[in-house]
């Protein structure tokens, strides 16, 4: 066979092997001319709906104890962690021993002296009567006799002398028994009032600040990271995290959709979310769309991203079921036409 007769047999025969490949990639014109799945897409993270709390100390010290570890559920006021406070702790309840005795020390002015206490002051005051007619009547005797010189002129003057006494303490105890009878001052009750509520005040700021010494859930929700161990400074005068807490029983998705797709972003509208790699599709529902743009904060894996872009703040809520509970992972989020 003539060479160029046989090389035109294998083009022919090349070209038959060849064309139904070509026929298999022409694309189909109704699926080129289809309008596209979503509106946008963009990267978004899983968050609690409940926005997950970085919680910092009041107080700077030393940690003494960790209440929590991650994962672990806690209520609205629980205790976290707990600071070393042992020399407020002990200021704290001197203070309150003082403000407990303040307090009856004021009732029992209020209330006025005991039965027993009126009992015994009208005692002594009837004795002091007594003690008095007793010097008295011996004075009246020595000066009736003194003319006669049965008794010295000193002894006449020792007793006036114990008549004057007995005269005072007389009078002394009919005060005292006057005085429990009328009660304490209007201002002497206001005074110890005063004292107790100062010293009960002294005593809450103390609890107060002993409050301090222990870091509290304000939410609901789980544990998510503890960023700190026993024996370490909270440096709260910096405002460090200690403990992150998040109610991941509703998760949502926080994404960012750049100014191109911004306007077309609306309340309510359909989305599915996926993770990279995965063959699973979430469904959900925007719930909330910022009104302010701003710089982007989710990364892709993308290396041609622009990271100086302004975008839109969109939040999705998902319709059922959800990803893990992992707050901060990373998912793609589209938007349904």
């Amino acid at each position: 066979m003539p060479y160029s007769v046989a090389k035109s047999a294998l083009f022919a025969l090349s070209l038959a092997a060849v064309q139904p490949l070509v026929s298999g990639c022409t694309s189909d014109p109704a699926a080129a001319n289809a309008p596209p799945r979503y509106t946008a897409t963009a990267t978004g993270r899983l968050d609690a709906r409940v926005e997950a709390r970085f919680l910092a100390a009041e107080r700077d010290g030393r940690i003494a104890a960790l209440v929590v570890r991650p994962g672990d559920s806690v209520a609205a006021g629980d205790a976290l962690l707990r600071i070393a406070c042992d020399d407020l702790a002990a200021q704290q309840s001197a203070a309150a021993a003082r403000a407990d005795a303040a307090a009856a020390q004021a009732r029992l002015i209020v209330a006025g002296p005991r039965a027993e206490t009126l009992a015994e002051g009208s005692a002594r005051a009837t004795e002091m009567v007594a003690r008095r007619s007793d010097a008295a009547d011996l004075l009246a005797r020595a000066e009736a006799l003194q003319a006669s010189g049965f008794v010295s002129p000193r002894r006449v003057t020792e007793l006036r002398a114990d008549l004057a006494e007995a005269e005072a303490q007389s009078a002394a105890a009919d005060a005292a028994l006057a005085a429990l009878r009328n009660g304490a001052r209007s201002d002497e009750r206001r005074a110890a009032q005063a004292q107790a509520s100062g010293a009960n005040a002294d005593a809450r700021a103390l609890a107060a600040q002993l409050d301090k010494c222990t870091l509290r859930s304000p939410i609901a929700g789980t544990v998510l990271k503890v960023m700190r161990r026993e024996g370490e400074f909270t440096a709260a005068s910096a405002g460090t995290p200690l403990v992150v807490v998040g109610d991941t029983s509703a998760m949502i998705v926080r994404t960012e959709v750049v100014d191109r797709d911004a306007a077309a972003v609306a309340i309510g509208q359909r989305a599915e979310i996926w993770l990279d790699g995965g063959n699973r599709r979430w469904v959900g529902h925007v719930i909330e769309a910022s009104n302010l743009m701003g710089r982007r904060t989710a990364r892709s894996l993308d290396p041609a991203e622009r990271f100086d872009r302004d975008v839109r703040e969109v939040l999705v809520a998902f319709d059922g079921a959800a990803p893990p509970p992992l707050v901060g992972l990373r998912v793609n989020v589209g938007l349904l036409r």
